[in-house]
Formats: C-alpha cells, sequence, structure tokens
C-alpha cells in the first residue's frame, strides 16, 4: 500500500512483571504495552509481530518486532518518544524501516538463548530475578557430553510441554550449539542455539542438562528419554527468570 512503511523496533526488557511477550486478556504483557506506547504516540492502532514471544518472566536483550503504519513522523522521533513514555523496565535500542515483505519470526534463521546459573549454597540478591539458583554440586564434563547427544537435527518432543489448544505439525528442530561456560561467582550460563524451539523447550533443556549433571539422570537415561517422545521421561523445566533471549540471526 501507498505510503505504508513496515517499521522494525529491536527492544531489550526486563520479564520480570510481565506475563510474557504476547497480550494476553486482562494481563501484563510487553506486547500491550508497546501498543498501548505506539497507539498514543501514532494516533493509529498497529498490530505486533514478534521474533520470539517470550514466556511469562523471560527478559530479552533483543527481541525484534514490527508493524505497518503510514505515519509521517521520522523514525528516530519515534524512538525517542517511545523511549520516554515506556516504562523503564522496557528499552527500544534500534528503529528501521524494512521491506515491506520482512517478518522479523519467518525470516529468522535462528535463535540465542542464554540461560544463567547461580551454582553456590548463597545466591548474591542482585542475581535472585536473572538467574536461576541451584546449589548442587555438577558434573561439567557428564554435561557437555549431554549437551551432544542433544545437538543437532532432533524430534524433540519429549522436550515440549503441553500447551492449551496447541498443537505442532512437527516436533522436529535443530540444535545447532549448546556452550556451557563457568563464570565468576560460581555462576554458569548455557548458551542455547537452533533454527526455532517448541514451547519451553530451552529450560527443558537447561533442566535436563543439570539433571545430568547432578547424577538424576545418565547418559543412556537421556537417550533414551530423547526418543521415547515422552515428556516425563526427561528432566525438569528450568525457572523462567534465568532465562534471557540473547541474539537473532538473519
Amino acid at each position: 500500500m501507498v505510503g505504508l512503511k513496515n517499521i522494525v523496533l529491536t527492544l531489550a526488557y526486563d520479564g520480570t512483571n510481565y506475563k510474557g511477550f504476547q497480550n494476553i486478556k486482562s494481563l501484563p504483557s510487553i506486547e500491550n504495552v508497546l501498543e498501548e506506547s505506539l497507539y498514543t504516540i501514532l494516533n493509529e492502532k498497529v498490530t505486533l509481530q514478534a521474533a520470539s514471544r517470550t514466556d511469562s518472566g523471560v527478559h530479552a536483550c533483543c527481541q525484534i518486532i514490527n508493524f505497518f503504519s503510514s505515519t509521517k513522523l521520522p523514525l528516530q522521533a519515534i524512538h525517542s518518544k517511545l523511549n520516554r513514555l515506556l516504562p523503564s523496565d522496557i528499552s527500544i535500542l534500534k528503529i528501521n524501516e524494512a521491506e515491506f515483505n520482512f517478518h522479523p519470526t519467518l525470516d529468522c534463521l535462528s535463535k540465542e538463548y542464554h540461560y544463567f546459573i547461580c551454582n553456590t549454597k548463597t545466591q548474591m540478591p542482585h542475581h535472585r530475578l536473572y538467574s536461576w539458583h541451584f546449589p548442587y554440586a555438577l558434573d561439567f564434563e557428564l554435561m557437555n557430553k549431554a549437551a551432544l547427544i542433544l545437538t543437532g537435527k532432533k524430534n524433540f518432543e519429549a522436550f515440549c510441554n503441553v500447551r492449551k489448544n496447541h498443537t505442532y505439525e512437527s516436533y522436529i528442530r535443530e540444535i545447532q550449539s549448546i556452550e556451557i561456560i563457568k563464570l565468576e561467582s560460581s555462576r554458569i550460563i548455557f548458551k542455547i542455539r537452533g533454527n526455532k524451539f517448541l514451547y519451553k523447550m530451552v529450560r527443558n533443556l537447561v533442566g535436563t542438562l543439570l539433571f545430568v549433571g547432578c547424577g538424576k539422570m545418565s547418559l543412556g537415561q537421556l537417550t533414551r528419554g530423547l526418543e521415547s517422545k515422552n515428556r516425563e521421561r526427561i528432566g525438569m523445566t528450568a525457572k523462567a527468570h534465568g532465562l534471557t533471549l540473547a541474539k537473532l540471526y538473519y
């Protein structure tokens, strides 16, 4: 349509106070706050499309969304107005105009999530909203072997939580890499990159790797659990607040 722009926002947010990205009736969401702020600025209702529908409590430092608008406001004016209007736990990092057919979900080649663990007896208070406190001894050699089992193109149905009124045409996903890195102060980061993910798949991958690391699951049990396609045969779902959408690849 003549005069219609495909506007793309790169944003970061602390997901602590939100029920995820996607708009949920009567509950606070990133999408809802953004739509309301954009309506105030543009005086028109827009529909947002996001690269990832992050869950309740999950954070992001590179979320990509787009919307179509006929506004004549300069992009930098929209950028500055949004950052003044939005709450302090949401920030617009960048704004640009894309080709009309750009779609942040369909055009995304892969996503990288980071999951943080505090692997010490007592967690520092300033990490409590962004790292899961897991104070158990971990075998990193075993976890790295488990990560290799989970890397590649496979049926990950066992790593998908049930979601009401939602099914997938295919449970085949490709995990391109899993890195487990020790940080200072007994913190750990799991870096998981894949082409796309099932519902709560990343958190189930982390929870299962931790099960292996603390001796609750053997490598053989992991392999059989993966092949079973049965959610009950793999590990726990890691807590949401340790997860961050870290990178998107186009």
